[in-house]
């Protein structure tokens, strides 16, 4: 198991069952902490509420297609290979009373890192873009948002993914 640095605000802890190479994996570590930092802008200007002063924690697992495909079986009974599959902690943190506790299991995230290699040739982006793109999209929907609920709930999720792609752009320029 990989653990990113301990940052303020998100800690990632991934696992991979696909074979990365060390530069894949810096990489990923190095774009995972950019992301915490993106999510915690976000939460700081109240753009994902329900969050702030909480130190967040969530599990990634990078997997291939035979895995995700099983997951996706199992858990949404879809036979099918799929990019990215979230598993929250609680039905709801977005609405969840908060406990006093500082710390908060967001849940569980797999991402397929074949599929996403995939779709960056189709969408003509780099593999790391595709990838971040699809760890904020499977974030929101542990804090919560959900796109496939209604068209309002698909149009706020979009722009609150859109926001993190932008924030995150600008912070990757910048390394």
């Amino acid at each position: 198991m990989s653990s990113m640095k301990k940052h303020l605000f998100l800690e990632v802890d991934y696992v991979s069952t696909v074979n990365l190479t060390a530069k894949e994996n810096a990489q990923i570590k190095s774009w995972l902490e950019l992301a915490s930092g993106v999510l915690q802008k976000l939460v700081t200007k109240k753009v994902l509420k329900n969050f702030s002063g909480k130190q967040l924690q969530l599990s990634l697992l990078i997997c291939g297609d035979a895995r995700i495909r099983a997951l996706n079986i199992k858990h949404r009974n879809k036979d099918k290979v799929t990019d990215v599959l979230s598993f929250p902690s609680s039905d709801d943190l977005r609405n969840a009373k908060r406990s006093n506790s500082e710390s908060v299991f967001l849940g569980d995230l797999a991402i397929c890192w074949p599929q996403a290699r995939r779709q960056s040739k189709e969408f003509e982006i780099g593999i790391f873009d595709e990838f971040i793109h699809l760890f904020f999209h499977g974030t929101l929907h542990l804090m919560g948002y959900d796109h496939e609920l209604s068209s309002n709930e698909e149009k706020l999720m979009g722009k609150w993914e859109q926001l993190a792609l932008d924030e995150f752009s600008k912070l990757k320029n910048k390394k």
